[in-house]
């Protein structure tokens, strides 16, 4: 017994470590107030070559875009069946489907870019599904009973918001803000999300009954979600002010 509670041990702190690094991250892109494109060329480097190769079938980034939502969908499906065929369950497939859909998501970039079809249309799909699979996954785990609704509904509200500031400082000012501008991306927010899943399943799992810890009842999943709110609105914030700043220099320019 004492053995699997290292395990767990190490597990929670491999948690911890990396949501440090993201806290780290977090902290950098507020000081500089510069969008970081460093982890976003890992990223695209690494899924470089599976988009040259799905470049030579008949696979196209808007196929891949569906499928990321359709698996958003079912994830969806799965968190919000957690009541019926256990919490741990719903919560575990919900997960597995949720990386799904993030992968799918970067994969259709990566397509994009190997067939040199990126265009306007497909950055606005893309952004589109995205949202709309926020949506589902954050709907998903309200009605499985997770977290409270409130924070589900500023959660989703934060990252409504900053989504609508970019589209909106594009399309009026023109200007041309990197989606890295702010305190924390999509990218960051579904795996802080992936992790407080894990984390709950542990807790259900293994430390109900066995010790009482100090955010027990406030719920760990719940607590994620109420950060990437927070975060998210911080992002919205630093994203007004990052175009406000724009908009200023542009118009000493023409004065």
């Amino acid at each position: 017994m004492s053995l699997y509670f290292q395990k767990i041990y190490h597990i929670k702190e491999s948690c911890i470590d990396y949501l440090q690094f993201l806290i780290s991250e977090c902290v950098n892109r507020l000081e500089t107030s510069k969008p970081p494109k460093k982890l976003r060329k890992r990223y695209e480097s690494f899924f470089a070559p599976f988009g040259r190769f799905l470049a030579k079938t008949g696979i196209t980034p808007n196929m891949i875009s569906i499928m990321s939502v359709s698996a958003s969908i079912l994830s969806c499906a799965a968190y919000a069946s957690g009541p019926t065929i256990g919490s741990s369950l719903g919560l575990l497939i919900g997960t597995l489907l949720l990386g799904c859909s993030s992968l799918l998501d970067m994969l259709d970039g990566s397509l994009a870019r190997a067939k040199g079809i990126a265009g306007h249309f497909g950055a606005l799909l893309d952004r589109t599904l995205d949202r709309v699979s926020e949506f589902f996954f954050l709907l998903g785990i309200l009605i499985g009973g997770y977290v409270y609704p409130e924070w589900v509904f500023f959660c989703f509200e934060g990252m409504i918001l900053a989504s609508y500031i970019r589209s909106t400082a594009e399309k009026r000012g023109g200007l041309s803000m990197d989606s890295t501008t702010g305190i924390f991306e999509r990218k960051e927010k579904i795996t802080v999300l992936s992790i407080g899943c894990l984390a709950e399943i542990l807790i259900i799992e293994n430390f109900i009954g066995i010790g009482e810890w100090w955010f027990f009842h406030f719920g760990i999943l719940g607590l994620i979600v109420l950060i990437i709110g927070i975060m998210s609105n911080i992002s919205a914030f630093q994203r007004l002010m990052y175009a406000r700043k724009f908009y200023s220099s542009s118009e000493n320019k023409n004065s």
